[in-house]
């Protein structure tokens, strides 16, 4: 699933949240016996990195102040470096949350030679604050592993970010080449037949006046010709513009289940008419669409019936509700429906989720026959 710009920042919020590990030496600080000096500058070191750490992940990283990230990543350094060695060994070292700030704020590359300096800076602090070999190189290798975690994370997001602007392009380049085949396909489907028209309405005018019904005949071509083009560039845009019911429902399964939707369809009817299908085909995608785009649902089903002389589909999910908007989609999706004499709803259900549904009469030849009637 794409890591879309909500699941990014509540990414942030939660490396935020790492501010709750601070209680341990705030803690220490409010209760052990420690002059009044050591205390206040303290809990003042641990005020400002709080301050910085939380402007880091909230406004700088893919925010308005990217400009700050080295700022931000060298203050936090200086605070952690007094910090550490102000304080006793017993206390621990923060300086993990720095280690973290230089994987994530650069390029990988510059990112991992800032965890490797920062993580070395580290271990050389705990050799000076007296604590032994061993300790130093378990702090060295654990913030080398912490930072490249950082780094790890920083690169899927990248990866992700580029992934969505990749599909994007390729969605651009297939609309954009699928106008070209409708031009192409339009040309070839016209251009033969505007020459004859046009080569017939010159020898009709030339004919005129010497031999009317060599004229009339090629005036008869030509009406001819242009009814047989029009019939021609119907038929193309009617198979441009009608979708089916299968290829409908197989890509609302397809984009569902890549939104982490559970879908499933139920289908109770005979064969339809092509008009009637299309425009509940239409439906169909109308109704996956805005529960893709709008309704934060788990679920989603699609019923399609047909009895009593009507066919019926309904797009249900189990989503947030609320009132629907009457977009461009939903509104030419209802001219369809009025132009085939049905009816379109579509409301938020009793407790939750959503329900569009969409009924239309068939004509006799496709009405289903009771089985009492003779």
């Amino acid at each position: 699933m794409a890591l879309n710009p909500r699941w990014i920042k509540l990414g942030r919020l939660f490396m935020v949240a790492w501010l709750a590990f601070f209680i341990y030496p705030i803690g220490a600080f409010l209760t052990d016996r420690l002059s009044a000096e050591t205390r206040i500058y303290g809990l003042l070191l641990l005020a400002a990195l709080a301050l910085i750490w939380g402007w880091f992940w909230i406004r700088i990283v893919a925010g308005p102040d990217r400009r700050f990230m080295l700022a931000a990543v060298a203050g936090a350094t200086i605070l952690l470096t007094v910090f550490t060695l102000r304080t006793p060994p017993q206390y621990g070292s923060l300086f993990l949350y720095a280690v973290i700030m230089g994987g994530a704020a650069f390029p990988w590359r510059r990112g991992v030679a800032a965890v490797v300096i920062l993580s070395v800076l580290a271990a050389v602090i705990e050799l000076a604050r007296g604590e032994s070999v061993t300790t130093s190189t378990g702090q060295l290798l654990n913030e080398l592993l912490v930072g490249f975690a950082a780094v790890a994370g920083r690169l899927l997001v990248e990866a992700n970010q580029q992934l969505s602007q990749a599909r994007e392009q390729i969605a651009r380049l297939a609309v954009g080449e699928e106008r070209l085949r409708f031009a192409r396909d339009l040309h070839d489907l016209l251009g033969h037949s505007l020459s004859v028209i046009a080569l017939k309405s010159e020898l009709a005018g030339r004919l005129m006046k010497t031999t009317p019904g060599l004229a009339a005949h090629e005036v008869e071509d030509i009406e001819n010709v242009a009814r047989h083009a029009l019939r021609e560039v119907r038929e193309a845009v009617t198979g441009y513009r009608q979708p089916t019911l299968s290829a409908e429902l197989a890509g609302a399964r397809e984009a569902l289940t890549a939104a982490g939707m559970e879908f499933r369809a139920e289908q109770d009817h005979a064969g339809l008419p092509p008009v009637v299908e299309a425009v509940m085909a239409w439906a169909v995608r109308e109704g996956v669409t805005n529960v893709m785009r709008h309704s934060q649902a788990k679920r989603c089903s699609v019923r399609i019936s047909a009895n009593d002389g009507h066919a019926t589909v309904e797009v249900v999910d189990n989503g947030r509700g609320g009132a629907p908007e009457m977009g461009s989609g939903l509104r030419g999706l209802n001219e369809r429906v009025l132009e085939r004499g049905g009816t379109l709803t579509a409301a938020p259900l009793p407790h939750e989720g959503f329900r569009l549904r969409v009924t239309l009469p068939l004509p006799e030849a496709f009405a289903p026959v009771d089985a009492g009637s003779t």
